[in-house]
């Protein structure tokens, strides 16, 4: 049997409304998991993906929640122990200058749920 390896697989869905308004926005996620090659890796991402999918009635407007694409696929190895996801960049809310002092070794991070 051969080795599974790890792949990331970056999704797309398109949140569309019937009607005038069209796509209402974009929701993207990472998915890190482990398959047998590149072809597999790409059918689990599918699949996924498709598990995500759903319909429902707002007021009188009919939303869908779609895979758009994987937009992209790659493949990370056999031996990896840690991973890394970039999460993009934003610009900051407020005005911020030069000269802030940043402290993150006193600020421990709350827990995500």
């Amino acid at each position: 049997m051969k080795a599974q390896e790890w792949f990331r697989a970056h999704l797309r869905w398109a949140v569309r409304v019937e009607g005038q308004e069209g796509i209402r926005r974009w929701e993207e996620t990472v998915y890190i998991f482990l398959s047998q090659d590149r072809e597999a890796a790409f059918q689990q991402a599918l699949q996924k993906g498709h598990q995500k999918e759903l319909c429902y009635q707002e007021g009188r407007r009919w939303i869908e929640i779609r895979l758009a694409e994987i937009v992209t696929l790659a493949r990370l190895g056999t031996n990896q122990t840690e991973f890394e996801v970039d999460l993009g960049s934003k610009k900051p809310t407020e005005h911020l200058a030069f000269e802030p002092v940043f402290d993150p070794e006193e600020a421990f991070p709350p827990p995500m749920f």
